[in-house]
């Protein structure tokens, strides 16, 4: 006993600067576990503390910690809520209308009951400059409807995943960064005017209906904003053209995830580009389209030429497509590829770009590499995933067909094998001395594959040199 206190002591002659550097590294909830109570002065030292509390993924013992103890002595300390909304608990258990100092709220998983009991409180946070609603996957609506004012939000995520329509008189006058998905592409253009004067920073996936016999409206009203993300587009290029991207003159980065032959034409995009946009600094692309529409290699390069232009060029946009055999579809895009996750055939993927000193896939590092045989035998680039940690092998060899005897030297000439945390083997009829690779993948924690095929690469488990490298690497080892 006599040593706790004289430890204690000790520690409790520290500033209180130096006491709040050292809470900042710590769990609330240790924090006021271990402290609160001791004395006077910690007390009042804690409860002085912006404390952001973080609900997610923790245990019904934490919660009701927070519940029961924290929340009641300390709910006007707290500028930053993470909660998932699970049994209620945003309804019976946790009152918001008590965290009158909150800065940053993010709910996810929210069902609509929650919805509408919450939203009514987020006019009166004074101080809420961040707003993250994240709507339950089993929401049966089609359309939400958005009306209260929320004038302090500077930055807000609303991702619902159904229709959202918001109506009002309101104003979101501070909000300058906003993401938001399932909006109607007929109503951007007002809500833009309407609603948030001041947004700077767009990220938005479009509701797929439109009506394409409709009038397209005629505006003279030019908003400024700064920088769109459009994600996951289907809707045709031109209604996307004339209800948009006409309007939006100050624009200085342009990203478009879209799905459409009609986004791949490069003279559509520099015509709109160069007579629209005076300010676009940056302009990313990615399209996927079918196959039939440029079945053979002619069409394809004929294609990815309208993107080989002087005015492409002077602004080092690039580009390049990539299709192989097993898959039904074309991508074309910006270089360098701006996706951290890729699917390709090792032996027979097409690739042709507008520049040559690049490396095309610098920001991938989950790779999905089809093996199968191929006539054509025609390779990727050396080390061309160079940044890859997470592999994933899918097989698509017959039983009884013979699998190319240098397979996985072809497959290390890609990728950096050391550079490796994580390899799931998907299918069957792999090699059976697939597990090599262990002896070059040092960095390997994770490993994923069948029954079988541990039983088949490991010799029935008596392969003793392979089961010590599992031993001795994974971390985590799955088996279906």
């Amino acid at each position: 006993m006599f040593s706790n206190q004289k430890h204690i002591s000790k520690f409790d002659i520290l500033p209180n600067e130096i006491l709040l550097e050292i809470f900042e590294y710590l769990p609330t909830v240790n924090i006021f576990e271990t402290f609160f109570y001791l004395n006077q002065r910690y007390n009042r030292l804690l409860l002085s503390i912006r404390l952001r509390i973080d609900l997610l993924n923790i245990s019904k013992q934490v919660f009701d910690y927070y519940n029961y103890f924290l929340f009641p002595i300390a709910s006007q300390c707290i500028i930053s809520l993470r909660c998932e909304d699970i049994f209620d608990r945003l309804i019976h258990h946790i009152h918001l209308s008590n965290f009158i100092s909150l800065e940053y709220l993010t709910i996810t998983n929210i069902k609509k009951s929650t919805l509408q009991y919450i939203i009514p409180y987020l006019n009166k946070f004074t101080n809420l400059i961040y707003l993250n609603l994240q709507i339950s996957t089993e929401l049966s609506t089609t359309e939400l409807y958005f009306q209260e004012s929320m004038s302090s939000i500077e930055k807000c995520i609303l991702n619902f995943n159904k229709r959202i329509i918001i109506e009002g008189d309101q104003c979101y006058s501070n909000l300058k960064y906003l993401t938001i998905n399932q909006y109607h592409i007929n109503d951007l253009l007002s809500f833009l005017h309407i609603y948030t004067p001041q947004l700077r920073h767009l990220t938005i996936t479009f509701n797929d209906e439109y009506n394409s016999k409709k009038l397209l409206p005629k505006t003279e009203n030019k908003h400024h904003l700064e920088s769109l993300i459009i994600k996951q587009c289907r809707i045709p290029f031109d209604r996307i053209e004339q209800l948009i991207l006409i309007s939006l003159p100050y624009l200085k980065r342009l990203q478009i995830n879209a799905i459409g032959i009609d986004y791949a034409d490069g003279r559509q995009w520099e015509r709109l580009l160069s007579t629209y946009f005076p300010c676009l600094i940056k302009f990313t692309l990615h399209t996927t389209f079918p196959e039939e529409d440029a079945s053979t290699p002619t069409l394809r390069t004929q294609l990815l030429k309208t993107f080989e232009t002087r005015y492409f060029l002077s602004h080092n946009w690039y580009f390049a497509f990539l299709h192989h055999s097993l898959s039904p579809t074309i991508d074309l895009f910006s270089l360098p590829l701006l996706n951290n996750k890729i699917h390709a055939n090792l032996y027979d993927t097409y690739i042709e770009k507008t520049i040559n000193d690049i490396n095309i896939f610098e920001n991938v590092n989950e790779l999905s590499l089809f093996l199968a045989n191929s006539n054509e035998n025609l390779k990727l680039p050396k080390s061309c995933f160079f940044n890859v940690k997470n592999l994933k092998l899918i097989s698509r060899f017959r039983h009884d067909e013979r699998q190319p005897r240098l397979l996985f030297v072809d497959i290390s000439h890609l990728i950096i094998f050391s550079n490796l945390e994580s390899i799931e083997f998907i299918g069957n009829n792999f090699p059976s001395s697939s597990l090599v690779l262990l002896d070059y993948t040092t960095k390997l924690q994770s490993l994923s594959l069948s029954f079988s095929n541990l039983i088949q690469m490991t010799k029935t488990l008596s392969d003793q040199h392979i089961c010590q490298q599992l031993t001795r690497l994974i971390k985590h080892l799955k088996i279906t």
